[in-house]
């Protein structure tokens, strides 16, 4: 009972926030105005920072829901991902997709030493940029244990330019590809940040231009797109563990996150589900079940991005100076641009 107490304080006030963040998101979407409740969070625990530091009773649960509930709802998102979903998808997104990936994270590789960026900076730049923008910069983060004021800071640019491209893609999609719904879909899909931006655009798209496929040609590329999430998490661990000079073979297990093993597993049962439940007698449950997931996923999220936000000083991302925001703009425009020389020329 005791150790409860503790966490009380802080869970009121972070919850308090999360509702006031939450009809923040609510009168942003009314107004047509889509920024997430995690990145509305972000930035009110930056404005709280001062709070938060002089009261001491808040910080043991805004500590465990950076270290714990972030984790947790990282590893409940596997349920997002159906591998049966991303095999009918097809090889036209997913060669151009790691193409992307690579080229995003040679070009972030050289201009993070030419601005003299710190490699974890530019790490959670590209995984945002070229994967799933929010989702995969923490997840991310929780491998490479960056500063607290680089991932606010890389949070705020993957935002930004997602926003940015929300507005604009819709537009430069129907001017190169204004006889093929399919492939403008595909741009928005491999070109935008994050999943629910990309949901933004294609409807943005279909309203504006009269098209009926390309909201589900973007989303089915996003969510291939998202899959890579899986395989790239893995990789930098193993790139971490060799630079620190780890033994992987006898410490894998410990120093891969729990959360990587959790996604996976929700990533399996989801595929597994989608194969045995759907079109039978317990369809209904089954959805019902991913969506709960999902909202409990994105609950856990949120407090964990509440609490990194607490934590940051927001001095300390002025003091990272504009040369990350120009990286940004760079991996943003270069995905937007190869996509682009992909589809007209290689499709």
């Amino acid at each position: 009972m005791q150790s409860i107490k503790v966490y009380l304080p802080g869970f009121i006030f972070c919850t308090i926030i999360l509702i006031f963040s939450y009809l923040i998101e609510t009168y942003l979407k009314s107004q047509d105005i889509l920024i997430s409740i995690a990145f509305i969070s972000l930035v009110i625990g930056m404005l709280f920072n001062k709070v938060y530091l002089k009261h001491k009773k808040l910080h043991k649960f805004a500590e465990f829901s950076l270290k714990n509930l972030l984790r947790i709802g990282i590893a409940f998102l596997g349920i997002s991902l159906s591998i049966t979903q991303l095999l009918s998808f097809g090889y036209m997104s997913l060669f151009l997709i790691i193409i992307n990936i690579i080229i995003v994270f040679f070009v972030l590789y050289v201009l993070s030493k030419y601005f003299n960026i710190s490699k974890n900076l530019s790490y959670l730049i590209g995984m945002g940029t070229a994967i799933c923008g929010v989702t995969a910069v923490i997840a991310t983060s929780s491998i490479l244990k960056p500063k607290q004021n680089e991932v606010s800071y890389a949070v705020t640019i993957v935002t930004l330019f997602g926003l940015i491209t929300v507005i604009v893609y819709p537009y430069i999609s129907h001017y190169f590809f204004e006889y093929n719904n399919i492939l403008a879909g595909i741009f928005l899909g491999a070109s935008i940040h994050d999943t629910a931006q990309v949901s933004a655009a294609g409807m943005i798209y279909n309203e504006t231009f009269n098209s009926q496929n390309t909201l589900n040609s973007a989303m089915t590329t996003k969510l291939l797109r998202n899959s890579f999430l899986i395989i790239l998490i893995p990789i930098l661990t193993l790139k971490l563990m060799k630079s620190e000079k780890i033994n992987y073979k006898s410490n894998i297990i410990k120093f891969l996150p729990l959360f990587v093993f959790g996604f996976i597993f929700f990533s399996c049962i989801r595929s597994l589900g989608d194969i045995f439940l759907l079109k039978s007698s317990y369809e209904y449950f089954w959805l019902g079940s991913i969506f709960y997931i999902k909202a409990i996923s994105k609950v856990l999220i949120i407090y964990g991005m509440l609490s990194l936000g607490l934590q940051t000083n927001l001095r300390a991302i002025y003091d990272l100076g504009y040369k990350p925001l120009i990286l940004g703009f760079i991996a943003c425009t270069i995905v937007g641009i190869n996509t682009i020389v992909y589809l007209k020329n290689i499709l």
